[in-house]
């Protein structure tokens, strides 16, 4: 109610900025120039508002989910606004003219010049403070009010340097990848081995939308929009010196911000990921859209392996070979609320989109999700773990970050004797700012990337071995 109130608010001032230089214009003389000016400025600041109301993230985010009847009320309310602002413009006017001195007319005019921007500008910054729920607020990761289970503590393994992390992977002789917003690829180590990164380097850049690392032999892969390549540091001088496509020509922002997405090496050997769909709830027309795919490191072979998905943005395989991954559903219809998932990934296999979400009907014909989350919750990172410094009972346990709560999910996985799989859901950690990555560790401990923060933090169980927390 807040945020779309102050939007709408800020509406009426531009609108009346507007018509008060249109009036200013139709003065004639030197006010032409000063009702311009205030025609640009209401331009300038309307075209800023449109902007920030409609990308997808921020405060265009929130903002498409505010009720018709809300917004309803909040028009009549604007209504009666935009009025008194113009009344006062024109009063402002007015009064200018009865100054008779043109000092004071000076004044009057750089005060109403000055003055505009500066509200305009002070009320844009407190809507996108309106915008941002308070656990947004802190982007400082060593503030941040992280709640863990008892039996687990967390400590930042690396910040800075790199734009907001988008992916992360371990290489071959522990060294951190990490991917970044920015489309650069940064190698972090901890030289003297005490779980906090001394250096951050460039290892690769040039890549646009770039979500997916993952080591596979002597190459390391990277899924970026539209295409999957394999790159290799040939000189060991820590800097990427060979490039080669493994695929192209992917499916990739035609629906805003869906592409193709993380990407994990299967125990066939095949390179497995999720495309986003093309279309918000809509009957998906890309072949490749909407699915999980799977082909061979050279790029040869490139195969559905299941679909009906709305944007499966990770997937991870479980200690049994079975592949797993969380499913974003689009935006419902006004007042639906999609369920997101979180799905056991079987070949050949449909899950439902655009027909069905959450638990699907036992004749539909599609495979319904072992848990769901609650609507925009937006599951990113999967990891399994696999280490061995957590207590017995989380060997195995899928760990899901959800970007939109700012949480870590763990879910207990279980196959009956029949095949099928069971799971029990619980919160593993909350308080993150936007969790987009989860990895087991070489150390046998979580990583967690965190998007805002520009974040790794590392999760340690308090009675873990010695040398592993």
């Amino acid at each position: 109610m807040l945020l779309s109130f102050a939007t709408l608010a800020l509406l009426t001032l531009y609108i009346g900025l507007g018509v008060g230089g249109i009036l200013l214009f139709r003065q004639g003389r030197g006010w032409r120039i000063v009702g311009i000016l205030l025609i640009v400025q209401a331009l300038l600041a309307l075209a800023m508002q449109i902007t920030l109301s409609t990308l997808p993230f921020g405060i265009g985010e929130p903002l498409i989910r505010i009720p018709f009847q809300d917004l309803l009320i909040q028009t009549l309310l604007v209504i009666s606004a935009i009025s008194l602002v113009t009344l006062a413009i024109i009063g402002s006017i007015r009064l200018a003219k009865r100054l008779h001195q043109p000092t004071q007319r000076r004044i009057a005019t750089a005060s109403l010049l000055v003055l505009a921007p500066l509200l305009a500008s002070a009320s844009m910054f407190g809507m996108v403070q309106a915008s941002l729920p308070d656990r947004e607020r802190e982007r400082d990761p060593s503030k941040r009010e992280i709640v863990l289970h008892p039996d687990f503590s967390w400590d930042i393994y690396a910040q800075g340097t790199m734009d907001n992390p988008t992916s992360i992977t371990f290489g071959p002789e522990g060294e951190l990848y990490i991917a970044d917003i920015d489309g650069n690829l940064w190698i972090a180590r901890d030289s003297d081995n005490d779980y906090v990164v001394d250096s951050i380097t460039q290892w690769a850049t040039d890549f646009d939308l770039l979500v997916g690392v993952v080591w596979y032999e002597d190459e390391l892969y990277t899924a970026s929009s539209g295409k999957i390549e394999a790159l290799r540091d040939t000189d060991g001088d820590d800097v990427a010196d060979e490039r080669r496509l493994v695929v192209d020509e992917l499916p990739s922002l035609v629906l805003r911000p869906h592409s193709n997405n993380s990407i994990v090496f299967g125990p066939d050997n095949r390179l497995y990921f999720g495309v986003g769909n093309t279309t918000n709830g809509e009957f998906e027309t890309e072949e490749l859209a909407a699915t999980v795919l799977s082909v061979n490191p050279d790029g040869s072979d490139l195969r559905v392996f299941a679909r009906g998905f709305g944007n499966t943005f990770d997937v991870a395989f479980n200690q049994d070979g079975e592949l797993f991954g969380g499913d974003n559903s689009p935006m419902g219809e006004e007042g639906e609320e999609l369920p997101d998932e979180f799905n056991h990934i079987v070949e050949g296999q449909h899950y439902g989109y655009p027909y069905f979400y959450g638990d699907q009907p036992g004749n539909g014909g599609t495979r319904s999700p072992l848990t769901s989350f609650p609507a925009h919750s937006a599951p990113t990172g999967l990891t399994f773990y696999s280490g061995d410094q957590y207590p017995l009972e989380y060997q195995d346990n899928a760990f899901v970050t959800l970007w939109n709560r700012g949480e870590i999910e763990r879910i207990e996985v279980a196959q009956t004797p029949g095949g099928s799989y069971l799971s029990r859901t619980t919160t593993f950690g909350s308080g993150f700012l936007y969790p987009i990555d989860a990895i087991t560790g070489p150390d046998g401990n979580m990583y967690i990337a965190d998007f805002g923060t520009s974040a790794i933090y590392r999760i340690t169980h308090n009675e873990s071995p010695v040398g592993g927390g």
